[in-house]
Parts: C-alpha cells; structure tokens; sequence
C-alpha cells in the first residue's frame, strides 16, 4: 500500500503539523483505503454497485450520493460507496428526467429511499468540521 504522495505522509500520526486542507487530503485517502479494505473483491476486482459489473482498483472511484462539498456527510459511509469510473464520471453527464444525472438515479434506486430521505435532512442541516473533527474522521478510518 502506498503512502506517500508527493513528500505527503499519509501514514503520519502527528497530525498537529497538518492543516486544514492536508486533513481533509488525508480523511479522503483513508476514505479510500477503508472502503477497499471492507468492501468484499474477487481477485483484486471490486463490484460497482450502480452497474454490477467488477472493476480493477484503477477504475473504482469513491462516489458521494450528496455532494462531497458538504463536508459532515463527506466521509460519513452511509453516504460513500465504490463505484465504477464510468458510473461516477460518465452517467453523472447524462441527464435523466427527475434526478440530477443518471448516476444520481442508480445510486438513489440502490440506497433506497429510506436512506436517501435520511441522507437528504442531515444535507440541510449546517455544520461546521474542525481540525478534531477530521483527526476523530482520520482515526476512525485507519481503525484506531
């Protein structure tokens, strides 16, 4: 497993040295790492939920049903799934009537519509993350 990108230490635990942004980075990669660690492959290849078809590390992305912009959603694993690169990248281009892109469509029909509903409040909801916010996101994804 690779974790240094760039001189950037993903494997570091002082995290009093990190900013903001260097937090955010690196929630976003034990998001990643978490997800394949607990996400059931066969032979390094990971089922997309959204095509049900199987795809190699390199052409899984993490998707976000809300936007990954809303930052106390954005690591939550309710609303963080593996799906294909053509899934999270091409569908979200192609338009569907009631939904915000066809990606947005699948990923609502296999969440279900509890869960969405759910999703949906907790997006309306203002909150703002602090440095222990994302240390206590970090922590819990590397199974501290």
């Amino acid at each position: 497993m690779k974790l240094k990108s760039k001189s950037f230490d993903f494997n570091t635990e002082d995290y009093s040295k990190l900013s903001t942004s260097q937090l955010k980075r690196q929630a976003d990669y034990w998001l990643r790492q978490y997800l394949l660690n607990n996400t059931e492959n066969k032979n390094g290849k990971y089922l997309c939920p959204l095509t049900n078809k199987w795809y190699s590390e390199d052409y899984i992305h993490v998707a976000h049903f809300i936007d990954r912009n809303y930052y106390p959603l954005r690591w939550d694993l309710r609303n963080c799934h593996l799906v294909s690169a053509q899934s999270n990248t091409f569908d979200a281009q192609v338009q569907v009537e009631g939904y915000k892109s066809l990606h947005h469509k699948d990923y609502e029909e296999y969440l279900g519509e509890d869960l969405v509903k759910q999703l949906k409040e907790e997006s309306k909801i203002q909150r703002l993350l602090y440095p222990n916010d994302y240390i206590e996101i970090i922590k819990k994804l590397r199974n501290e």
